[in-house]
């Protein structure tokens, strides 16, 4: 009986021990996590040293890619007002200053892309037990954000096509209008031969634009530019029908010069009042390429800045039970 008492107190004493080394072990393991989860900045401490300042000057350098960023598109939104204002020569200017900030920016990008492949540890077998987790987002984050900059030259040249289509309609109208002025004067003066001959220039204007016209219907809405095409034709067949009629009749007021008259009564009357038509035009033709290198240009800025805000800090993990 003594004896199997002895033999029950030890069984209690071994499932005791068992029960104490299990809780030893299970708390080992909550108080020491793998190195991996980032519960052991001793261990991360010395490779973080490493990899910190390199990241930090790779920070500095796309807060320099986005200001320049930035500063193409303060030039794109003022290269975009000009043209709608028809101010050529700050469209160009805009878009020369433009041409050199791309230069810049791309040069950036690849001096980061260059600075990222050489931060140490980080892409090697160490970087996951001598890196944080935290450090080794944070160079994703960088690494990731650098090829927002890349479709920006793509942008940027349409936003030259469009400016440049803008410009070259803008001088077809102005030489169309100088024609038709030319050969007005030339009629109040009785030269009609002259004046029709000067409505060539007129004719050829708008021959020239509708062609330029074809090539912007791919990507802008043309019906304000047709409507202004037509009206302006118009007018300059009415204007040369006129001069027809009364070139030869040696003053005389005859059928055929009052239909004519008339006629080009009518078309004058359906000509735009005013230069609202032009400015709506050159808007239209400038939002074909303009206001997508504009929002090209503010995305990849605003991913930019996004790269170089801190994330929100992580909830920390709850501490273990007192036992």
């Amino acid at each position: 009986m003594t004896a199997l008492r002895g033999l029950g107190a030890a069984a209690l004493w071994l499932i005791a021990a068992l029960a104490i080394a299990l809780g030893a072990a299970g708390l080992v393991t909550a108080m020491d996590p793998p190195p991996t989860d980032g519960g052991r900045a001793d261990l991360t401490t010395s490779g973080d040293a490493e990899v910190r300042p390199a990241l930090d000057a790779i920070e500095d350098d796309i807060a320099s890619l986005a200001a320049s960023v930035d500063a193409l598109g303060t030039q794109a939104r003022g290269a975009l007002a000009a043209l709608t204002a028809s101010d050529h020569d700050t469209v160009d200017a805009a878009i020369a200053t433009g041409d050199d900030l791309l230069v810049d920016i791309r040069l950036q990008a690849a001096q980061i892309r260059s600075a990222l492949g050489e931060v140490p540890l980080v892409g090697t077998s160490e970087a996951d037990y001598r890196v944080s987790v935290e450090q080794r987002e944070r160079y994703d984050r960088l690494a990731a954000v650098v090829s927002e900059v890349d479709g920006l030259e793509t942008a940027w040249a349409g936003l030259d096509a469009g400016s440049l289509a803008a410009s070259r309609l803008s001088d077809l109208l102005a030489a169309h209008d100088e024609a038709v002025l030319a050969a007005a004067a030339l009629g109040r003066d009785a030269a009609y031969a002259e004046a029709i001959e000067t409505l060539d220039g007129a004719d050829q204007a708008i021959t020239d634009a509708r062609s330029l016209r074809d090539t912007l219907a791919r990507s802008v809405d043309v019906a304000v530019l047709d409507e202004w095409l037509d009206r302006n034709a118009a007018y300059d067949v009415a204007l040369r029908d006129l001069y027809a009629a009364l070139d030869g009749v040696g003053g005389r007021v005859t059928d055929d010069v009052r239909e004519a008259i008339d006629a080009e009564r009518a078309a004058k009357e359906r000509l735009p009042a005013d230069s609202r038509g032009l400015i709506l035009i050159m808007s239209e033709i400038g939002r074909g390429g303009m206001n997508a290198a504009v929002i090209a240009i503010e995305e990849a800025r605003g991913a930019l800045a996004e790269a170089l805000e801190p994330p929100a800090s992580a909830t920390p993990s709850a501490s273990p039970a007192p036992s």
